[in-house]
């Protein structure tokens, strides 16, 4: 503004108070000012001139985040409605994603360029669009009444999954899953909520595959929620998957209550052992990893046990010579070479006795060692027998 700090001051401190000193709610508190005739340029001196008690006197609903949205309520109705599905969408989105929500509403184009000049959005190429600081976008959702807001957000997920084509569910699923969540509790439908459950275990194993494991966890939770007792009758291979994935999920990100938890009912309900060892291995793998080594031993002992392979709980000597001597009986008449080329292990139930062989080899190593040949001498076997 071009002044002496002497006559500026009292203006920037009545400024800051209001705006928390955020460059761009400074702007626009300015320019409201500018608008409101309480600050404005005085030709005759030549300098700028603010109304010091009126601007005290400012109602700032609360924080910065209530005056954008006190700011937002004097725009268009259209526009507002952009903002309001814009919010909706994360830090970012694109053109595209607002077209599918849109329906007979018409926000894109210049009301789209019209939020980039108003400083809410900053355009990141030509489709993509970025909330130019959270707390505009917290504003702009701000619009939303809050008794509204899970029947805004069903309709946002609502329309999203309507209008998006199988080839561009993965691109959408996330805004799609999103929204449809945070709606879910308006749902009574139980085919529709196996629906969304099924969404939620697409969008759950494509955060595993991406390494985002606590969103992971959120998504097949939420999936799991969902569900009714009688999906283990009516939706079996989705409630098996929700629960798998919902293991792994929660063992990645060491959430070990939740997971000793979950574990009860797919071990009660599923229909097949083979059904349940990939939560079995997660339950092994929170046992040791919270060293809790005698129980992680035994439940692999058991597990491999039924899987045909009968580990000894204590080594003694004759025990070592027999599992040698089976070793050296298997390996006779074979070269380095017949070795190098054994064929690859394709047997499911012989695939998880080795990898809880594997487990249990880490447990061992710690908490019994002497068990540790034992265990190393049978995947010998196993591999020489049934491949690598």
């Amino acid at each position: 503004m071009c002044m002496p700090p002497s006559l500026c001051w009292p203006l920037s401190n009545a400024v800051h108070s209001k705006t928390g000193g955020i460059i761009l709610f400074v702007l626009k508190f300015l320019a409201s000012l500018n608008d409101d005739m309480d600050l404005w340029f005085s030709m005759s001196a030549r300098r700028w001139m603010y109304n010091l008690e009126e601007i005290r006197r400012k109602e700032i609903h609360g924080d910065v985040v209530s005056h954008m949205t006190e700011r937002m309520k004097s725009l268009s109705k259209n526009m507002q409605m952009g903002l309001k599905f814009a919010a909706c969408l994360g830090p970012n989105f694109s053109t595209m994603v607002l077209e599918k929500i849109q329906k007979d509403i018409v926000f894109k184009g210049s009301i789209l360029n019209s939020c980039v000049d108003l400083g809410f959005l900053q355009k990141e190429s030509s489709d993509q669009y970025v909330w130019a600081h959270d707390q505009i976008q917290q504003a702009a959702y701000d619009l939303i009444p809050l008794a509204k807001r899970e029947s805004f957000h069903l309709l946002v997920g609502t329309r999203l999954f309507i209008s998006t084509s199988p080839s561009e569910l993965e691109n959408m699923l996330f805004f799609i899953v999103d929204n449809m969540n945070r709606g879910s509790k308006l749902i009574d439908d139980q085919d529709q909520l196996y629906e969304i459950s099924q969404l939620n275990l697409e969008a759950g194993e494509k955060a595993l595959s991406s390494s985002a494991f606590h969103s992971a966890a959120k998504y097949l939770m939420t999936g799991l929620s969902l569900l009714r007792p009688e999906s283990w009758e009516l939706k079996y291979n989705l409630t098996i998957r929700l629960y798998d994935a919902a293991s792994e999920a929660l063992f990645v990100t060491g959430d070990f209550s939740r997971l000793s938890v979950l574990i009860e009912e797919p071990l009660i309900n599923a229909r097949s052992f083979e059904d349940k060892l990939n939560i079995l291995n997660n339950l092994v793998r929170a046992l040791a990893a919270s060293a809790k080594f005698e129980e992680g031993m035994t439940k692999c002992f058991s597990i491999l046990c039924q899987l045909g392979e009968e580990i000894p709980n204590e080594s003694t000597p004759e025990i070592y010579a027999e599992e040698v001597s089976h070793v050296k009986q298997l390996l006779e008449g074979k070269s380095q070479q017949d070795l190098l080329f054994l064929p690859m292990m394709s047997e499911t139930r012989k695939l998880a006795a080795m990898q809880f062989m594997n487990h249990a080899l880490t447990m061992t190593f710690i908490a019994k060692p002497l068990l540790n040949p034992i265990i190393v001498l049978r995947m010998v076997k196993m591999s020489i027998e049934h491949g690598i």
